[in-house]
């Protein structure tokens, strides 16, 4: 009986610690510049896109516009996902090794 509750509590710990992150994910923010500065994206924690930034007078020139769009998101976006592995192998460190194996395979 006692087995099952300690379980229980730990999945319940489990459960916790998972919505932590992910509310820790969907606050962090990671910023790109591109085309010196003319072209600034944000992307969140979870890899969405939640900001974009265009200088008006750079709009001249909407070809370099497209393509510093494409390439700030896409650094932005690796770099939210660099974040999230590390922040899940911080969280997988503290499973079981029995869990922590399954789950690895994911990453």
């Amino acid at each position: 009986m006692f087995g099952q509750i300690e379980q229980m509590k730990a999945l319940w710990d489990l459960q916790q610690k998972v919505k932590r992150l992910q509310k820790e994910l969907k606050k962090a923010r990671f910023e790109e510049t591109e085309y010196n500065g003319n072209v600034k994206v944000v992307v969140s924690g979870e890899g969405r896109l939640v900001e974009v930034k265009i200088n008006p007078e750079s709009l001249k020139d909407i070809v370099s516009v497209e393509n510093a769009i494409v390439n700030a998101v896409n650094k932005a976006v690796q770099k939210a996902l660099e974040y999230q592995r590390e922040r899940t192998k911080e969280f997988l460190a503290q499973l079981p090794p029995e869990y922590r194996k399954q789950l690895e395979k994911f990453l």
